[in-house]
């Protein structure tokens, strides 16, 4: 892996667009520059070999005494798992790390045996919330679509609209930001999650928004706003990347429509895989789990779970790989949380 040049950072979301992946919006430039202000110096590399080039946005941060940590987020781009040891064959780049991390959106039962032939390691702790998720296909046509969700789900979204729910796309400024904070308050305490500052979420609300790869999407009553959604997305693809709902009239089922409404609109600009991110894992597919609610709300436009291979570690330095998951990166994130009410990732 080599450096981007100035060139390549000018056109970076094209570069990444093209990777074989068709591209993650967590590689896109607007999300290193995010990450920048909160704490995170962005890489831009670009590998090369003879059959491929992939950009590689990676995020290094420094761990007091170790020296700097490197994360690829949702990356590299890559479709199939032997493509990883060429991607990331010559991490010079990276020097003064100790560890490289990854998370490719590459399915949990693809065949790893040579990561771990050449030096990868299954992270003993995931960097995202989850590792499964519920896709939905926008290729077909709109009422195939439809009749794809489940009975439940489609009355339901036919309820809220015999209700007078009213779905809108809206401008990302103070009074959406304020909007859509509060209600994933509401949410919060109803699940019981944590919830990042406020200013976390609204730095790349805007940023993605100026970049053209997201957009708030509310769905009212009148003019009370019952649930709104922030949905990223990049090329073909796109992501319900944050949520939130009233108790308000809860029985309108206002979330239904509302995705309902933001899926017909991603399939007009020809986006063709709707990623509603973060349910449990099969495996952990019981009623106490804490993200249990998104899968019975999810599933009820597709009941297929993916799983992904989750979080890799390429050790750079054994010795201080060893202190950062023996203590290292406990601390990180306790300190990250009590100090700034936030995680470290």
């Amino acid at each position: 892996m080599r450096e981007a040049t100035h060139a390549e950072i000018g056109r970076w979301d094209e570069l990444v667009l093209a990777n074989p992946d068709g591209g993650h919006v967590l590689q896109t430039r607007a999300w290193g520059e995010f990450k920048r202000r909160w704490g995170w110096r962005p890489h831009y590399l670009v590998s090369e070999s003879e059959n491929q080039q992939v950009a590689v946005l990676v995020l290094g941060r420094a761990a007091v005494g170790l020296g700097r940590l490197w994360y690829v987020p949702k990356g590299p781009g890559i479709c199939r798992p032997e493509d990883l040891c060429a991607v990331v064959r010559h991490p010079g780049a990276l020097d003064g790390g100790f560890v490289v991390k990854i998370d490719p959106e590459i399915e949990h039962t693809a065949d790893t045996s040579a990561w771990r032939r050449s030096g990868w390691i299954k992270a003993p702790f995931e960097v995202q919330n989850s590792t499964a998720t519920i896709l939905v296909d926008l290729a077909r046509d709109e009422d195939a679509l439809l009749a794809s969700f489940k009975p439940k789900c489609r009355y339901n979204i036919r309820l809220a609209a015999r209700k007078g729910v009213r779905v809108r796309r809206v401008e990302v400024d103070d009074r959406s930001v304020d909007a859509m904070y509060r209600l994933m308050q509401v949410t919060q305490t109803r699940g019981g999650f944590m919830l990042r500052p406020k200013r976390y979420f609204e730095g790349y609300w805007r940023l993605q928004h100026a970049s053209g790869q997201g957009e708030f999407f509310f769905a009212l009553l009148g003019d009370e706003v019952l649930a709104a959604c922030f949905v990223s997305r990049l090329g073909s693809k796109a992501w319900y990347k944050d949520g939130g709902s009233s108790r308000s009239h809860h029985e309108f089922m206002a979330p239904y429509l509302l995705q309902w409404e933001v899926m017909r609109w991603l399939r007009q600009r020809d986006v063709r895989v709707y990623d509603l991110v973060a349910v449990p894992r099969p495996a952990d597919l019981t009623e106490g789990h804490p993200f249990y609610g998104l899968y019975r709300f999810k599933s009820g436009f597709n009941d297929h779970i993916t799983e992904f291979v989750g979080t890799w570690d390429l050790p750079l330095d054994p010795r201080r790989y060893h202190l950062w998951n023996r203590a290292g990166e406990r601390i990180a994130r306790q300190w990250t949380y009590r100090v700034h009410h936030d995680f470290f990732y």
